[in-house]
This record gives structure tokens, sequence and C-alpha cells, in this order.
């Protein structure tokens, strides 16, 4: 999609643009033609999403229209979708994309009436990239596996915490109570290892190459490259380092710069939860096997810096070695390594 200066300001050639303020309920939705904004809501339905916006291409044509949303974890998988297999132009965009346009623009409004507004404004404005595209069956496949695999973890810490609490009440039979949770957790445990088995599969059976090159991390489990196939795919709709941190909420930027580490880095509550929390978790293997992360851990924590922060950005080098390997297509080499 090619694009034009006017007014100073950046815009496409779509002339009829829809932004969208998805909820787990609703759709609300602003749409921007011919110098008019028109709004509406709905339920979380894209058929009569789709019935809102049909009256519309009475005049637009379809490749005339570009709906955009947030990313929204889950919530705009629905309707991203269902336009996609209908033929519309789509765009799904990083949250802190459209945050930083509304600091831009200094509005303290916040409904979802405002926010499906600014959506459509910086749609107009600034959408110049890469339409949506649904993630192909093992991605997805990947992807529920690890948000699974998370579930059952959270429920393992929590029986294995009440089990060692009942553990310190004085009874006879205590043993053969505790049987009762015992085989819940082999149950459970059994099930985390047949999906850990699963996702590495899948990673080396349909990313072969990616696989490899990833594995050449030092620290990298196979858990985090499943999460880097499912989220970022091959890297491709990505162009630098700093689009694939905000994507899932890492903010690396102040306590890399140099040696100054009185600025507090931190794990934004934006993108994916159970992305950055695998990739925390990859960090705390990272600083024993991985030398870069080790040194930046070591130097950053000698500093003053709070242990969490710290491998904070420990996950973001990570991360940056991941991209670095993917887009180049060559292993890990520490000799190269920034």
């Amino acid at each position: 999609m090619s694009s034009i200066l006017k007014g100073g300001a950046l815009m496409n050639n779509y002339k009829i643009v829809v932004g969208v303020d998805v909820s787990k309920n609703s759709f609300t939705a602003t749409v921007l033609h011919d110098n008019k904004k028109e709004n509406f809501e709905v339920k979380s339905d894209p058929v009569e999403f789709e019935m809102k916006i049909k009256p519309f291409l009475k005049k637009f044509k379809q490749s005339d229209m570009l709906i955009i949303m947030e990313h929204t974890g889950v919530y705009h998988l629905k309707l991203a979708n269902y336009l996609y297999e209908n033929g519309y132009k789509v765009a799904v965009v990083n949250p802190f994309s459209i945050n930083k346009f509304m600091e831009a623009k200094m509005t303290r409004v916040k409904t979802d009436k405002a926010d499906s507004y600014f959506i459509a404004q910086y749609g107009r404005m600034f959408f110049d990239g890469e339409l949506y595209k649904p993630k192909s069956d093992v991605e997805k496949e990947i992807e529920v596996k690890l948000k699974i695999l998370e579930d059952l973890q959270k429920q393992l810490t929590m029986l294995r915490n009440q089990r060692e609490a009942l553990t310190h009440v004085p009874m006879k039979k205590l043993k053969e109570n505790l049987e009762y949770y015992d085989e819940i957790i082999r149950k459970i445990e059994k099930n985390i290892k047949e999906l850990e088995k699963e996702i590495k599969e899948l990673s080396k059976k349909n990313y072969q190459e990616e696989y490899k090159l990833l594995k050449s991390i030092p620290g990298i489990s196979d858990r985090t490259i499943g999460m880097i196939i499912s989220v970022y795919g091959r890297f491709e709709r990505f162009e630098s380092v700093k689009e694939i941190s905000s994507f899932i909420g890492i903010n690396p930027s102040p306590y890399e710069s140099g040696a100054s580490v009185k600025k507090s880095g931190s794990i934004k509550k934006m993108g994916s939860p159970y992305a950055r929390k695998i990739l925390y978790m990859a960090a705390l293997s990272a600083i024993r096997f991985n030398k870069y992360c080790r040194e930046l851990y070591e130097r950053l924590v000698s500093k003053g810096k709070v242990k969490k922060l710290a491998l904070v950005a420990v996950a973001h080098k990570l991360l940056r070695q991941a991209y670095g390997v993917l887009k180049s297509r060559r292993p890990f080499d520490e000799n190269f390594c920034t």
C-alpha cells in the first residue's frame, strides 16, 4: 500500500477507515470517510459487525476499506479472522503504537468510543504496514499448548503448596489422605511432560531450520523456541528489535544505556502475558549458560540494579539474539554477539 504526505501527516490510500476497540463482550467502532465520523457498537459478534459496515460498501469498494484494531491477546481474533476470510483488509496493530499516538495527541479521554476513534485516526494517518493474516494451524496449536501448559503449571504449584500445608496437620492417617493430592499431582506432571514433548516435536517438524538456529543460542529452551514460533513465526512481520520487544511488552531501553542504570526498565501489561513469562523464565537459564546474558546480568546487578529488572534486560537480550539468528539465517556465534 503506497502512501502520500498531506498536511504534514502520513496518509494511506484507503478511502474509508474503521477503527475498532475490541473487548470481551463488544466491538465499538468509529468509521472515518469523506471528512465524516460515524460510530456504532455491537456485541462481540462478527456477523453483526459486518452488517453494520455493509451499508458503507454501497458507496465504497471493499478494497477501499481498512478495518484496524489493536492486538488484544485473544479477543480480537474472532473478528479479525472472520473479516479476513470474507475478503476485508484488516490490520492488527501493537497497542504500544496506539498508546504512543494517543500520548502525542495529549488525550486524557479513555472510553471505548474514544479509543476506537484514535485507532481509526492512527489507521488513516500512519498505517502503511502489512495487513493481517491469520497464524498457521501449527502456530496456533503450539500457542494453545503453551497456554495449557502454563495453566497446568499454575495448578501444580497451587496443589503442591496446599499439600505441603496439610503435612503440618497432626493426624494418624495423614499419608493416606495426602495421596488424593499425590494422584492429581502425578497426573498433571505427566500431562506437562507430554505437552512439552508435543511442543518440541511440532517446532522441529514444521520449523526445522528455525529450530536448529534458535537451539544454537546457549540457554534457550524448547518451550522458549515454541513461544517464539507461535508469537513471531519467522519474524517476517517485524523489522526491528524494538518492534518485537514492544509487541510482547518488554521495555529494555533504560537499563541497557551504557553505564547508567538509574532509571527503571519494566515489563508492560500489553501484548502476550504468557510470552513475557516464558521469556522471563528463559532469562534465569540464560544467566547460567549464555555468556553475554550472564555478563549483562552481573554488570547491572553490580551497579545496583534490582535483580528482577536485570532479568528483564536479559530477557530482552535473549529475544534480540533470537531475532538475530533468524534474520541472518546463521547460527549463534558468541564472537559476534552484541
